[in-house]
């Protein structure tokens, strides 16, 4: 092809044929021009559709990242529920019920609310991934990026709440076991081939009645309460990012 573009160049020149050898040259410009944008124009649109593709496969491990979030999320605010009660049963506070006494208190249901603490939170490993990656621009659904933003955000706030009731726990609330109670008795729950008929017996309701250690399982309990509307808030969040992705990966179909 080359060669046949020169063959005529060379004709028009030694025909003396200089206005047409111009417009030729001006057309065979505008013809390598041509060829050049095509060329440019299908790598684009290569280059568009690979990012496509890409993108695709990062919603799709998104999701399913995102669902196994939200069975881990239920589960913990289920686990932090269940805390809370066992607070409200041992400090006699529920409005439907009368005040406790020792006998209804078990060893079981007093570790369970002084001991227990959750500090997990949902995995995100997919996002964190990507993030580290930098592929996470290749999502062009703005409001999927937004909506991850704020789930971080959620997070570090849950973060805080965690730590702050952690350190509450460490500091204050532990101090009850180690020096208001008997522990061996509540360890029969975890290690049951251990014989604890000649341990003390705990008066959970005599203990319960002490202002200190009401006071701090009351902060126990707020802090708790704190714990579970973070956790629900970051649950909403996931719920909301799993929604978007799903509409976007349908829209791709």
């Amino acid at each position: 092809m080359i060669k046949f573009f020169r063959k005529i160049r060379y004709q028009l020149l030694g025909e003396g044929k200089t206005g047409k050898y111009l417009k030729y040259a001006i057309g065979e410009i505008v013809l390598v021009v041509i060829g050049i944008l095509i060329a440019l124009s299908i790598n684009n649109w290569n280059e568009n559709r690979k990012n496509s593709i890409e993108e695709k496969t990062i919603l799709e491990s998104l999701l399913e990242n995102l669902k196994l979030s939200k069975i881990q999320s239920e589960l913990l605010i289920s686990e932090e529920n269940s805390l809370k009660q066992s607070l409200i049963q041992i400090l006699g506070i529920d409005s439907n019920s009368t005040k406790m006494n020792s006998k209804i208190i078990s060893d079981s249901t007093f570790k369970n609310a002084a001991w227990e603490l959750f500090s997990d939170q949902p995995t995100f490993n997919a996002y964190n991934n990507l993030k580290n990656t930098n592929k996470l621009s290749l999502i062009k659904n703005k409001n999927i990026n937004e909506k991850f933003t704020e789930l971080e955000f959620r997070q570090n706030k849950l973060n805080d709440i965690l730590d702050d009731r952690l350190n509450v726990h460490q500091i204050r609330i532990d101090d009850i076991l180690e020096k208001n109670i008997n522990f061996i008795p509540l360890v029969k729950s975890n290690v049951p081939n251990i014989n604890i008929e000649n341990e003390p017996k705990n008066n959970y309701s005599q203990l319960l009645e002490t202002k200190r250690v009401r006071n701090l399982l009351g902060m126990k309990l707020t802090l708790t309460q704190d714990v579970i509307n973070s956790r629900e808030n970051l649950d909403e969040e996931i719920k909301g990012l799993i929604i978007l992705i799903e509409e976007e990966l349908n829209e791709k179909k």
